[in-house]
């Protein structure tokens, strides 16, 4: 279309060309180019809008999988200071368990400092800067926190093995088993000796049940005697428990009387020998002591601790009912 513009002119009777002035022909094509010039960034903004470019879609791809990572990130640091508090939950009741002292909230916390976790190049060159290091820091102090806890569970494993080799090196259960006994002499200290016939000390408990029976070893220990002994107690079996207990178990049967040999190491609840009635007894039984740094010492305490609510009431019954000994 053209942009000429005309006017009529009434002398001539004819239609004539108007021509613009300089000042407006330079409006025309300020106007023109402004014009154009708005069209093209409206254009652009819409291609980049609309079409973003190679590099720009690897940044958002770039974005989105870091945003991926920072919640995976967040998910499993809340995971792990779940689990850390179960462990010092478990920590804090062996702690009880085997009576030692609490770590305090100062050593469990173990506290961070600022951002030298990260050195300054490093920090310079980070984008999220703040983010970053506040993560680091996090990640620094449960990594603290969880080498503390390992520290404390090695101290308790250590500890635990300590306990449990005193442990089972001290009597603690029945030397014969309680479905096996038919009597229990529980009398301690001076008692009429059926055998003699006058009173004398009596250091140790008397279980009746049948010849041949079993005879357990009460605690872990070295075998120190097992053989005949002149004196009263025929067939007897010393225990050495290495901790300054040591446990007697006489009258065993005359022959086939014992499962160890002098020299022999047993365990808690091993099979030693087998009950009889030799020496000075007055029937099949197995006289038992417990020896606590050469002294005997009364029984009593030295294997109930072990017994089921049911073996324990059947002891009772057989204490009371059968009160003499048998040697």
């Amino acid at each position: 279309m053209s942009l000429t513009k005309y006017q009529y002119n009434q002398d001539s009777c004819t239609y004539e060309a108007i021509e613009p002035t300089y000042g407006q022909r330079v409006k025309r094509t300020l106007l023109y180019f402004l014009g154009a010039s708005i069209v093209a960034i409206a254009g652009v903004l819409v291609v980049f809008k609309y079409f973003p470019t190679p590099k720009e879609i690897d940044f958002k791809a770039e974005r989105y999988l870091l945003n991926e990572q920072w919640a995976y990130l967040s998910i499993e640091e809340k995971n792990i200071k779940s689990a850390l508090a179960l462990m010092q939950i478990n920590d804090e009741e062996l702690r009880e368990i085997l009576e030692l002292d609490s770590l305090s909230f100062n050593i469990r916390s173990a506290g961070i400092g600022g951002s030298e976790i990260l050195s300054d190049e490093i920090i310079s060159k980070l984008i999220f800067k703040s983010q970053v290091v506040e993560q680091y820091k996090k990640i620094a102090k449960l990594k603290a926190q969880l080498s503390i806890q390992a520290l404390s569970f090695d101290t308790l494993t250590k500890y635990a093995k300590g306990r449990n080799w005193n442990w089972s090196h001290v009597p603690a259960i029945q030397p014969v088993s309680h479905k096996e006994l038919h009597r229990l002499s529980t009398v301690y200290g001076m008692r009429f000796n059926p055998v003699l016939k006058r009173y004398m000390p009596h250091r140790g408990f008397d279980f009746m049940a049948d010849r041949g029976d079993s005879i357990y070893a009460t605690a872990d220990g070295k075998v120190v005697m097992a053989r005949m002994t002149m004196g009263g107690f025929g067939n007897q079996i010393m225990i050495d428990h290495d901790n300054g207990y040591k446990t007697r178990y006489a009258h065993l049967q005359r022959g086939n009387a014992f499962a160890v040999k002098e020299g022999d190491e047993v365990k808690r609840g091993q099979l030693i020998g087998f009950m009889g009635s030799t020496g000075r007894s007055a029937g099949p039984h197995l006289h038992y002591e417990v020896l606590k740094n050469g002294k005997q010492v009364n029984p009593i305490g030295y294997f109930q601790v072990e017994l089921n609510p049911e073996a324990y009431e059947k002891m009772l019954l057989l204490a009371k009912e059968n009160e003499a000994p048998m040697d």
